[in-house]
């Protein structure tokens, strides 16, 4: 993998607006640079100023998800909804792990004191308790925002059971962080102890796919196939990086291998037809979205979809009977 890889580096340092997580940042690069610039004017109360470095750096280089993120986060901060909401469905758009992290920024320490975590509490106040109630308390702090504690939580496990499997699980909420250093760490620590865990290897292609190591990611998603060869999911994952690198017959062709293997979920259809449609098969498009349409008809953007495509065919009609549909399902 390559070293200077902003893709990853730059989430990884957690120089965003805000941020609690405090970490060294020891080597000399500009882009680093511009962030922490960023942070220290906020923390000094210059907003307007930091705003300018963001969009600065969003004009030099928007291909990064992590400045409209920051921007975000900003925006967010001063009001500017409509602002916020621009940066958060690009960034969404570039790397979905960023809607995950937003809404984590949005959400974090809303959780009250749930029965559960109380009975949590008090198992955990025995003597030498087992690794077990902490996972279960790790992935309680999850559903509710809190993913530091989690963390926590998986390390007092791991102290108590060093699990390969507990390793994934740290991985998977580091990712949702965006903490992708941490993550990777914590998966070749899982893989090197157990090389047969599908979904750490599942895990870290995905991981690649956001930074944009294109060939590691294939590779790992091979080993994951290797390992459960009937796994539906690793075969949606893989067909994502298809589309991801333009590669749109292959991503058609894992679509259709999950629908032989589940023909009953509508939404694989609908992922199939985008791949089609960029393929320039609007027909066989529509015959998708007629099945999923089949399989789920009160999903109002599918009449959506297919109306588009018939109007790019000229079935004005057709096109115009989608999208009368359409509007009465969002009236509903």
């Amino acid at each position: 993998m390559k070293e200077k890889n902003p893709y990853l580096y730059l989430p990884s340092s957690q120089l965003f607006p805000y941020s609690t997580i405090q970490k060294p940042i020891e080597e000399d690069n500009y882009l680093l640079s511009v962030a922490t610039e960023a942070c220290a004017l906020i923390r000094a109360g210059d907003n307007a100023q930091a705003l300018e470095i963001y969009s600065s750096a969003i004009e030099q280089y928007p291909q990064y998800p992590f400045f409209h993120a920051c921007r975000s986060l900003l925006n967010q901060a001063l009001g500017d909804e409509e602002g916020a909401f621009y940066d958060y469905q690009v960034a969404k758009k570039l790397d979905f792990n960023y809607h995950i992290f937003l809404e984590w920024q949005e959400n974090k320490g809303s959780m009250l004191l749930a029965p559960e975590l109380e009975e949590l509490n008090r198992e955990l106040q025995q003597s030498n308790p087992h690794a077990q109630p902490y996972i279960n308390r790790a992935m309680l702090w999850v559903q509710h925002f809190d993913y530091e504690l989690a963390i926590a939580d998986y390390q007092s496990a791991l102290a108590r059971d060093n699990n390969a499997q507990i390793r994934v699980s740290m991985a998977a909420i580091y990712l949702r962080m965006l903490r992708y250093d941490s993550a990777l760490e914590q998966l070749q620590l899982a893989l090197n102890s157990d090389n047969q865990l599908h979904n750490a290897y599942l895990y870290r292609a995905k991981l690649y796919v956001s930074i944009h190591e294109n060939e590691a990611a294939l590779k790992d998603f091979e080993s994951a196939l290797e390992l459960t060869p009937d796994s539906t999911e690793v075969l949606e994952e893989r067909a994502g990086y298809y589309e991801r690198i333009g590669d749109w017959q292959s991503a058609i062709a894992d679509y259709t291998e999950v629908i032989a293997r589940n023909p009953t979920d509508f939404y694989c259809y609908v992922m199939r037809a985008d791949a089609l449609e960029h393929t320039g098969a609007w027909q066989e498009a529509i015959a998708d979205y007629d099945e999923a349409i089949r399989l789920n008809p009160h999903y109002s953007d599918l009449y959506q979809y297919r109306g588009e495509l018939k109007e790019k065919l000229g079935d004005e009609r057709g096109a115009a009977m989608d999208f009368e549909k359409y509007e009465e399902l969002e009236d509903e």
